[in-house]
């Protein structure tokens, strides 16, 4: 692509990310939205669980198809339209007279088919139209976009719920609306992207059985290494997502507004991060930054669960969001350079697939797990597995070195 083009995506990219993290700072409350609607642990948890169900059926099947499909911005465009127009349904859940609760997840259930054909044309995407020398830096300009939206975004309306100007449910129902206006916002700058034809080698004859599957995934040393160590490294933070408002408000009694400044501190110290991790990778490289970051991150697990206070557990998630950027940026980056350009697509998908998969357990044995050992064990328990994933990028190394992950697909 040109130059021009270039810089008018990221342009885009960047102010896009603006308008979906306003709408995804207001969805950050659906946990609650359903507890305040009546939901038990069990549906709490379905809200992550059921979506990675989707996910986890769709994604290869549309994968296959985008990996024989040449132009995909129609694909992109109207799943993303159809995901977000989805996103009414909360405003008019609390409506009905029974099993509001239950409504929601199959809401976002539903809607998760058309994020499936998203992600597997959004996330190839990147490598299509962004030079490898310029991703870091575009990731933490939406990085950092992501999280000053999001720390402010989630700060009001924390507040917002938390105030006497409406009542329940009436207050989600407003948020809701903002959302989806905010969300559609999104959407079109999404449509104003340059997005070029995906090489396509209608020549060859991949094989896209089962076998062939398993065949692609194992030929690659570096990406099957990524794949498992990744799935071992995410069990902590995919069951924090259903485990952390059942653990703050349930337990530690967190109401609507101290959620709000707890999203907009994590959010706050994402920015930070990514005012630092970009630098550190262009002189010491993605893979090693991503492993040291990777390692530091368990320790916020641990310190929530041994310091169940909300006024400290702000202080850690300062912490935590600083140190993620420092894996996502430098994960991705060598996410996409391990997969071969033809097959990113397919490769893409079977790891987000493996992904849900992780996901979907994870956020299942959060309801049991909580009545065998209490919350503030399990938290505890995260932190170690944390630390076990981190190990893995050590002792199952996906490179030797960062020369080596360069020459890899580009």
């Amino acid at each position: 692509m040109h130059a021009s083009s270039v810089d008018r995506n990221i342009r885009f990219l960047v102010i896009e990310l603006f308008w979906a993290a306003i709408a995804s700072a207001a969805y950050s409350f659906a946990a609650a939205y359903v507890i305040r609607l009546g939901g038990s642990n069990f549906i709490v948890s379905l809200i992550t669980s059921a979506a990675a169900v989707v996910n986890m059926v769709t994604t290869i099947p549309f994968a296959a198809l985008m990996e024989r499909t040449a132009n995909r911005r129609p694909w992109l465009f109207r799943s993303l339209f159809i995901f977000r127009a989805m996103h009414i349904g909360l405003i008019f859940v609390p409506l009905l007279p029974y099993w509001r609760a239950e409504a929601v997840v199959v809401i976002l259930l539903l809607a998760n088919i058309p994020v499936a054909i998203f992600n597997t044309v959004w996330l190839p995407l990147f490598a299509d139209i962004i030079p490898i020398q310029r991703r870091a830096r575009l990731f933490s300009a939406r990085n950092v976009t992501l999280g000053a939206t999001m720390m402010a975004a989630t700060y009001g309306f924390g507040y917002w719920l938390e105030s006497d100007v409406s009542a329940f449910p009436e207050n989600y129902q407003i948020l809701f609306c903002i959302a989806l206006i905010t969300s559609m916002l999104s959407t079109w700058y999404v449509t104003r992207m340059e997005i070029p034809d995906s090489p396509v080698d209608l020549s060859v004859q991949n094989d896209r059985s089962l076998a062939g599957m398993w065949k692609l995934f194992t030929d690659s040393k570096a990406y099957s290494s990524i794949t498992i160590n990744t799935l071992i490294l995410n069990i902590a933070p995919w069951a924090a997502i259903a485990l952390q408002p059942i653990y703050f408000v349930r337990v530690l009694d967190a109401t609507d507004e101290w959620l709000g400044i707890w999203f907009a501190i994590t959010n706050g110290g994402a920015i930070l991060g990514n005012l630092f991790w970009p630098r550190l990778m262009e002189k010491y490289g993605f893979y090693r930054i991503m492993t040291i970051a990777a390692l530091i991150s368990c320790v916020y697990y641990f310190a929530i669960g041994l310091v169940p206070d909300l006024t400290a557990i702000l202080f850690f998630s300062v912490f935590i969001g600083m140190i993620n950027p420092g894996i996502d940026i430098a994960h991705f980056n060598i996410l996409l350079q391990v997969c071969s350009p033809q097959r990113r697509a397919l490769a893409l998908g079977i790891f987000v697939t493996i992904m849900n998969f992780g996901l979907m357990v994870s956020s299942l044995i959060v309801a049991p797990m909580i009545d065998w050992i209490g919350p503030q064990a399990l938290v505890i328990g995260l932190g170690v597995l944390r630390l076990l994933g981190g190990l893995l990028f050590v002792v199952n190394p996906v490179v030797r070195n960062e020369k080596q992950l360069t020459q890899t697909a580009e």
